[in-house]
């Protein structure tokens, strides 16, 4: 709930307080996490699953993990795939991309199961890659009867999702609880009509349960157990959250709503018939200055409503937490220096602009048991706070509203500082209220005709007379929609008491119909002969070996020799893959021609293939194919309904590539700058090509498959042709496969960055620096760092044409990452101390950026964001 310990938060009369021995308010910070002596909680046993006839069964034996991900890549529209009874050790993520044929309309009805959630266990210890499951770009899914157990991320992420039902899981982190633990163990973002039921989760170093930027929630009937936050809504609409337990955590149940600055933003969430107790557990979540991570959540706290607008909690047990029930807070309390809040959010481009709002507004807390609160408060972020009630009042209360945003936005100064906070309605519409709740303690820190925000009240009533006593309508009855289904409290269930009586659900805008090949196509059409391209079997098939599609006049060296017509190309900077060589093509059919594209890839015509085959040299001082073992090439093809990825590794002879859908992994070795360095190769499976790939363009359009590489800002260079060096651009232009090329000079160019450049970076000036760091986040991070891509929920910008100031992470808390002690996407003029750097050079699976696509780090790359970095220009949050 609060940051650092401002001056101004201490009144006159508590000051003398702080310097008191106070036993109870003491920080429990070095304790031992205790395990509790009631045993393992766990839910209800599975039923006995029940499989269809026609069910994809996947079989126990060798290569469990890539014949999982071959099912999840060629399932079809009311696929069930079964996993194995058993414990296995799984080596990467298993993702699902409903639209893996990348035009923009999805496999709908999918189920992915096991036998239950002790019969299933997927151990994801050895993975080489972040999450557990991931599952992007579906419409209606369903995962249920499994374990998913020590992702080194998250447990089961799903994204851009319409239609969830997560169900009879186990997410879990065994052992101590530890700040190397996951993040989050049930993880939907972006989603629509999400149900989330009889799961448990333990262990996570962030949530348990974390539903964010999604619309339509029901989170009911679960376990959440020893996490950081047992459940969490945040900058969600729409969500009922019912009949759970949450128990052991540091905090239970949390509402957030954060200065994320991609326009989603949370209300409407109503928090009943829950169990919330004895969540008194160690905050063992990643320290930093993030102001509002949950490492701020002071152990022992019940609930967290944090700047979120229409919230309800009804008819809860709240029970025995060592500091407090329930607190309100606006994130003016988290964000505590209004300098620095005015310069972070309230500024042009900044959150306060795009919608956000500090403070929370109708919040209705009635008729819930809270008892067992304020033994032994602690929280070394709440130290001041909890001294001064315990010196003015002699106790913690039990519900603790800050009033500060209140006040702010009555007294004016929230809207003199540009924050756009009117007063509160006069007829107590926007009130924090609270009701039948028992013999609570109520705290309020600000009055509400405070005027002086450097001196707070420290209100308090030993039970409740006049604090917050005031009542608000209730809130509706939130529902999810799955096909022809309707879940929610009162409408599939016996629940009573759901209130609200008026239903709000069947919204969604995820998803269309369907398209692309059935199976891998027809592939009697990868019979080839000849010398030209075989464009039927491009347009047709996924064909099982490289040479079916007849690219190259000689499959064993794909670095030249192109049929008909195919185009080599480079780009000004690489896109790092561990050093490897890369070989790129392109071939447009005979009599098409792609239009040119300012900002975008160049818009290419249906038959389009982009090639790009990796080779990795055994000494990065000696390239060439002769001097290289080719490990894969990767096709980008046009189809009628939009770009498929297919993934080709080489064969041991070197002599062909045949199609890994589920990609591959490889130990490989290689010297560079005379270090030997020894790592694992992956090869994107279809599915990964997806996440880089996405293209969202708005949140009610379907994200597409587009290239990434051939910009014109990445392209507007020269090339060695066999007839001459020629300006890329106008070359395809000459050749007639690209028209509406302007004047070169016309374009804005990303500066050329190699390796061995970074010698040389002293000698650039800012300017010159700024571009070429530009350039390379540009290449290597911006086509999911931006508003339509696949990190669009991290609110981090890195698209080369956007201007420093409009994005690009500087001073910006992260979303969902913990970042370490490390509290900022980008410090200025403290490399260390920033997030960007850290991911950049970490080859911690769970930490590393980009996630997939490397397991070396680039030192030039490192080097280059490094010097960057230290030159900008001092910000609000450098040292």
């Amino acid at each position: 709930m609060f940051n650092n310990k401002p001056s101004w938060l201490i009144p006159t009369l508590v000051a003398s307080a702080v310097a008191l021995s106070i036993a109870g308010c003491s920080s429990d910070d070095d304790d031992p996490i205790v395990e509790d002596d009631k045993g393992t909680v766990m839910p209800s046993p599975d039923p006995s699953p029940s499989f269809p006839e026609n069910a994809i069964m996947i079989e126990d034996g060798e290569n469990l993990t890539i014949r999982i991900q071959e099912a999840l890549i060629n399932a079809q529209t009311n696929d069930v795939i079964v996993l194995p009874k058993g414990n296995f050790k799984i080596a990467s993520t298993l993702l699902f991309d409903g639209d893996v044929d990348g035009d923009g309309t999805y496999a709908k009805n999918i189920t992915i199961m096991g036998y239950g959630m002790d019969e299933t266990v997927l151990d994801f210890s050895e993975s080489v890659s972040g999450d557990g499951i991931f599952v992007q770009n579906a419409v209606n899914i369903i995962i249920q009867d499994m374990s998913v157990n020590e992702a080194k991320n998250n447990g089961i992420k799903l994204k851009n999702t319409n239609g969830i039902i997560l169900r009879r899981l186990a997410t879990v982190w065994e052992g101590e609880l530890d700040e190397g633990n996951g993040a989050y163990g049930l993880y939907p973002v972006e989603c629509e009509n999400i149900l989330i039921e009889d799961s448990y989760v333990r262990g996570s170093a962030d949530a348990g349960i974390y539903v964010g930027q999604s619309q339509y929630i029901v989170v009911r009937n679960n376990i959440a157990k020893e996490n950081v936050a047992g459940i969490e809504i945040e900058n969600s609409k729409y969500a009922d959250v019912y009949g759970n337990e949450a128990m052991g955590n540091t905090g239970g149940i949390l509402v957030f709503d954060l200065p994320i600055n991609n326009h989603r933003y949370g209300s409407s969430v109503r928090i009943f018939n829950n169990k919330i107790y004895d969540n008194n557990t160690k905050n063992f979540a990643n320290a930093s200055a993030n102001p509002a991570g949950v490492h701020i959540v002071p152990p022992g706290t019940g609930m967290i409503i944090l700047s979120t607008d229409d919230v309800e909690i009804f008819n809860n047990e709240i029970t025995n937490h060592d500091t407090m029930a329930v607190t309100i807070s606006s994130f003016f309390i988290a964000e505590p220096d209004m300098g620095a809040f005015v310069a972070n959010y309230g500024q042009e481009n900044q959150p306060i602009e795009d919608g956000w709002r500090p403070t929370p507004r109708n919040i209705y807390l009635h008729d819930n048991v809270i008892t067992g609160y304020g033994k032994k408060p602690n929280g070394y972020l709440i130290d001041d706070i909890i001294k001064a009630y315990l010196f003015t009042h002699g106790q913690f209360p039990g519900v603790l509203y800050d009033g500060l945003g209140e006040m702010l936005s009555n007294n004016g100064t929230a809207a003199y500082l540009g924050l756009q906070e009117m007063p509160f309605s006069t007829d107590g519409s926007d009130d924090v209220c609270a009701s039948n709740n028992g013999d609570v303690s109520i705290g309020r820190l600000y009055a509400n005709d405070n005027t002086d925000m450097n001196i707070a009240d420290v209100l308090f009533e030993p039970t409740q007379t006049d604090l917050l006593k005031c009542a608000q309508v209730s809130l509706p009855v939130h529902t999810v929609t799955f096909g022809d289904e309707i879940f929610g409290c009162g409408v599939d269930d016996d629940v009573a008491g759901c209130d609200g009586g008026i239903l709000i659900g069947g919204g969604g805008s995820i998803g269309e119909g369907e398209g692309g090949l059935v199976g891998d196509g027809d592939l009697t059409l990868c019979e080839t002969t000849g010398s030209e391209v075989n464009w039927d079997a491009l347009l047709g098939a996924n064909c099982p070996k490289l040479s079916d599609y007849n690219l190259f006049a000689d499959t064993k060296d794909p670095s030249t020799g192109a049929n008909s017509s195919g185009m080599p190309y480079d780009m000004n900077t690489q896109l790092f893959t561990d050093y490897s060589s890369k070989y790129r093509f392109v071939f447009v059919p005979e009599g098409k021609v792609a239009n040119y594209s300012s900002q975008e890839s160049m818009d290419f015509p249906v038959g389009t293939v982009i090639s790009k085959t990796f080779a990795l040299p055994a000494n990065t001082s000696q390239r060439g194919i002769e001097n290289e073992d080719m490990v894969e090439t990767r096709l980008l093809i046009r189809r009628e309904t939009g770009w498929t990825a297919l993934p080709y590794v080489y064969n041991s002879e070197q002599s062909d590539a045949v199609l890994a859908k589920a990609g591959a992994i490889q130990g490989k070795q290689i010297v560079h700058n005379g270090e030997t360095l020894d790592f694992d190769y992956v090869v994107p499976s279809m599915n990964n090509c997806k996440q880089c790939h996405q293209f969202k363009p708005d949140a009610d359009s379907p994200a597409v498959f587009v290239p990434i590489g051939p910009k014109a800002r990445h392209l507007n260079k020269d090339y060695a042709y066999a007839d001459g060096a020629m300006n890329q651009l106008l070359k395809w232009q000459s050749v007639g496969i690209l028209q509406g090329v302007p004047d070169v000079a016309t374009i804005d160019t990303v500066p050329a960055y190699s390796d061995g450049d970074e010698i040389g970076l002293a000698s650039l000036t800012d300017e010159q620096l700024m571009d070429t760091a530009k350039g390379y986040l540009d290449v290597n991070c911006a086509h999911c760092h931006r508003p339509e891509g696949n990190a669009s929920n991290t609110g981090l910008t890195l698209e080369y044409w956007r201007p420093y100031a409009d994005g690009h992470g500087t001073c910006k808390s992260p979303v969902a990452y913990g970042g370490g002690e490390l509290g900022y996407d980008i410090v200025p003029t403290a490399p260390e101390s920033s997030i960007l750097h850290f991911r950049m050079e970490t080859n911690l699976p769970g930490d590393r950026m980009p996630e997939i696509g490397r397991g070396l780090s680039h030192g030039e790359g490192v080097a280059l964001i490094h010097e960057w970095i230290k030159r900008l220009p001092v910000a609000t949050c450098s040292p």
